[in-house]
């Protein structure tokens, strides 16, 4: 995937097209679409010490588009509003050297403005600090290492907009938990075909005589059944009576339905 390769520009797969224009978003589109910012020229600037932590400097390649544009104003004024490289984004710088790649996450410490006053100096580059995770990067940028070098040893940072924030509960406890402990364990490891993964009823609606109460989602003068999750026909009543008596529209129908019956169930929208 990083490896650099003999191509022509017909045949360059959506990542080098980012790699040669200087960044922009990568997206794929089906089932399992994938959707990132990816920022080019990665190299590193000061490395200061703050209050609580260490602040890596970066400088990478102003992406294509109005963060390019000649006049400075509008280049500044792009950052401060931007949903790109906010305070507090969870993001990886990814070193990449031949036959090695490296991922260091870290979390944006910079503001939109600041960001935005070094565009303003700078057409081609911005610049904005981390706080990285792992001190191995801090030295580095400590001994000013060159990351981006040529076509084979070069450095990208990637930013998918989520706040680290956001996530930091759940890493955290991945980190402290035992493997034995993490909850739904058998089913985040499996590996088979997911359409053959058994997922059983919550565990509390297993309790002897445990029914849903629906009727609060019936319209005036109209009667929904109690759900019990472990009556296939009781569960396949509730999807009509549901679909008949209730403001749910067929696919909400079936969230609802699927989400009280199952132990794990994701639903997009």
């Amino acid at each position: 995937m990083w490896a650099p390769r003999a191509r022509s520009k017909q045949h360059a797969t959506t990542l080098e097209k980012l790699l040669d224009s200087k960044g922009g978003a990568y997206k794929t589109s089906g089932h399992d679409s994938v959707f990132f910012y990816l920022y080019t020229g990665a190299r590193f600037s000061s490395v200061n010490a703050e209050r609580r932590n260490f602040t890596v400097g970066l400088l990478l390649d102003s992406p294509p588009g109005v963060p390019r544009d000649q006049r400075a104003n509008k280049r500044a004024e792009f950052w401060e509003h931007s949903k790109r490289l906010q305070h507090g984004s969870l993001v990886a710088l990814i070193l990449i050297s031949p036959g090695r790649s490296q991922v260091f996450l870290g979390s944006i410490t910079s503001m939109g403005s600041d960001i935005g006053k070094s565009a303003k100096e700078d057409a081609k580059t911005i610049q904005l600090r981390i706080t990285f995770f792992d001190a191995e990067i801090e030295l580095m940028a400590l001994r000013r290492q060159p990351i981006s070098v040529d076509r084979s040893t070069y450095a990208v940072l990637v930013d998918n907009c989520i706040m680290f924030e956001s996530v930091h509960p759940f890493l955290r406890t991945l980190q402290n938990v035992e493997p034995t402990d993490i909850p739904f364990s058998d089913i985040i490891s499996y590996s088979g075909n997911l359409h053959s993964l058994p997922v059983q009823v919550p565990r509390y609606a297993r309790v002897p005589r445990f029914r849903y109460d629906l009727q609060c989602l019936a319209r005036r003068g109209m009667n929904i059944s109690s759900l019990d999750v472990n009556s296939t026909t009781s569960v396949a009543l509730a999807r009509q009576q549901l679909s008949r008596s209730s403001d749910l529209d067929p696919s909400q129908v079936n969230a609802l339905v699927d989400a009280l019956t199952r132990e794990v169930c994701l639903i997009q929208g």
